[in-house]
């Protein structure tokens, strides 16, 4: 290590203990900030991984014309799976029908049917890419074009009610994220104007000594990413904290990868890099 980046490293250091005030309301703010997104993206993470699992386990059931023999029901199982977004069929017999009728509504409605048997059907699952609305409905029509589909059952207020609240959460992610991004910023930014201010007297005799801008605006880059990176070790740690208490609680509630715990640490990182850039565009200009 240079003894130029020696220097820029200790002052950076030591201009925290010079404007102890600001740099305490400084380092919280984007604490509370980066909690406050760190938070919102845990949540958002496990509720779109819920709203994913809801979505592999939505089906689709088409039930077929009673009169249909068994090779035309082998045709129609081969159509169905050449339909394209179906990702997988299984046939569902009468007699199977009537097992998870029994099963779903006990003995005493199956007494009350009687004698009526319930018609074969094929429960369909769609693939990935087919698990929306819009993409469910196109498949749900071309279905219902089948020869031999006497009716196609599926639920696509459900599926439009998942789609919407998916966007929703996207959007509100976003919105706090960009909230935090300005917050951090102009924290940052206006800390690292307020110490220059403090220290421009200083500047000015180390300009005049020969020191190039380079060297003056390190401590201040230094001092930017403390800024940040102190706020994200908080941060961090207290998410940590977070998770482990809700697992101790309720197991297997919240999983969530080391991965989204290390972003909102970078993220902070790179925030106070940018603060103390956008602090120092005076000085840079100057």
């Amino acid at each position: 290590m240079s003894i130029n980046l020696l220097y820029s490293v200790k002052e950076g250091f030591l201009m925290l203990r010079r404007a102890r005030l600001a740099t305490t309301i400084s380092i919280t703010i984007v604490s509370m900030s980066i909690i406050l997104f760190g938070v919102f993206l845990i949540l958002s993470v496990n509720l779109q991984r819920i709203v994913q699992t809801f979505k592999t386990r939505m089906t689709i059931e088409v039930f077929m014309d009673n009169s249909l023999s068994q090779d035309e029901i082998s045709g129609l199982e081969r159509q169905i799976l050449e339909t394209e977004g179906v990702e997988s069929v299984e046939f569902i017999s009468q007699e199977k029908a009537m097992q998870r009728f029994r099963k779903d509504f006990g003995e005493e409605m199956v007494d009350i049917l009687g004698d009526h048997s319930l018609p074969a059907s094929f429960l369909i699952r769609l693939d990935s890419p087919h698990q929306n609305y819009n993409q469910s409905k196109q498949v749900v029509q071309i279905l219902e074009s089948h020869r031999g589909v006497d009716e196609v059952v599926y639920h696509g207020r459900l599926f439009q009610f998942v789609d919407r609240y998916s966007r929703s959460v996207i959007v509100v992610d976003l919105f706090i994220l960009v909230l935090v991004l300005l917050t951090t910023i102009v924290l940052v930014s206006n800390t690292i104007r307020l110490t220059i201010i403090a220290q421009s007297r200083t500047i000015q005799i180390m300009k005049l000594v020969g020191a190039t801008s380079g060297f003056v605006r390190r401590p201040y880059i230094v001092q930017g990413l403390l800024h940040g990176g102190i706020g994200g070790l908080i941060a961090t740690a207290i998410l940590w904290i977070f998770l482990k208490l809700i697992a101790l609680r309720l197991p297997g509630l919240l999983t969530v990868s080391s991965v989204y715990l290390l972003m909102p640490l970078c993220i902070s990182l790179i925030l106070g890099f940018i603060g103390s850039v956008v602090g120092l565009r005076r000085f840079l200009r100057a």
